[in-house]
């Protein structure tokens, strides 16, 4: 009698059962088998359509062994068997495209469709496996490729490269200056790069034909200046260019002529 009564009498849920026990919340005080006993039993609560299981205790009284080959409950996966219980967190595959009915109808939908798959991709492995080859053609091997002549270099400065060539532009990220380039928007960095070589090049060959003229000593009068050396600054015949930052010996004491009258022979006037 002591032993009977501290068995909880079929039916009852097992603890971790994670399905829904309607009233649950509300029981305090018992066993989370004898709540649930007196729940199944009491006809007051809504109960499912869906008979509850009672256990076969005598069905398990032996040693459990499995009557169904594992390829039959899973493919080989003895984990994804018919009737899969709630509360499985493990994955089912295809799982994530069934919604909208009780868990083991969802799991069951979804090892379907799985299945279907993999009789197909089993059946078009066989095909795979099956197909004769083709016997590949031979390829005769040139002795040698012919090489097309390069007119520059692999590497050349776009500088240095005519218009027409294909590679007269810089390519996307170069990050150095490049004239007459910021006024030219709406293209992409190498059309701009290439228009504005083209530019700075027509400017070149402009000045390259233009000498011009420096004010000499004699009266203030333009005459054209002799080529100085690079080195030197403050030439005897010819002045400063305007906009020269330079310092000029005595230039705040000068007023009254052009800045390029003024600047002839700095150093001694």
């Amino acid at each position: 009698m002591v032993a009977s009564s501290l068995v909880t009498p079929d039916p009852y849920r097992l603890p971790g059962y994670l399905g829904y026990v309607p009233q649950f919340k509300f029981k305090i005080g018992s066993t989370y088998g004898r709540t649930t006993h007196d729940i199944l039993h009491d006809p007051s609560e809504g109960q499912s359509k869906i008979p509850y299981r009672v256990i076969d205790r005598e069905r398990f009284s032996g040693p459990m062994v499995r009557t169904r080959k594992a390829a039959e409950e899973g493919w080989s996966n003895t984990k994804f068997s018919g009737n899969m219980v709630p509360g499985y967190t493990g994955y089912i595959p295809k799982g994530q495209h069934y919604f909208g009915q009780c868990y083991g109808q969802a799991c069951g939908s979804a090892l379907k469709t799985f299945e279907k798959e993999l009789v197909v991709k089993q059946s078009d492995e066989d095909r795979l496996r099956t197909m004769t080859r083709k016997t590949l053609r031979e390829f005769a091997k040139p002795e040698q490729y012919p090489i097309k002549p390069r007119p520059f270099p692999h590497g050349t400065s776009p500088y240095k490269l005519p218009p027409s060539h294909p590679e007269h532009y810089f390519v996307s990220g170069y990050t150095g200056f490049v004239p007459r380039s910021r006024e030219l928007l709406a293209k992409s960095y190498p059309e701009i790069t290439n228009t504005a070589l083209n530019i700075h090049k027509g400017d070149r060959e402009r000045l390259g034909k233009f000498t011009p003229f420096m004010a000499s000593a004699e009266g203030g009068r333009l005459s054209r200046a002799k080529t100085a050396p690079p080195s030197v600054i403050y030439t005897r015949d010819s002045g400063l260019i305007p906009n020269y930052t330079g310092h000029v010996p005595a230039m705040k004491f000068k007023f009254g002529k052009t800045y390029g009258t003024t600047t002839v022979n700095a150093l001694n006037n």
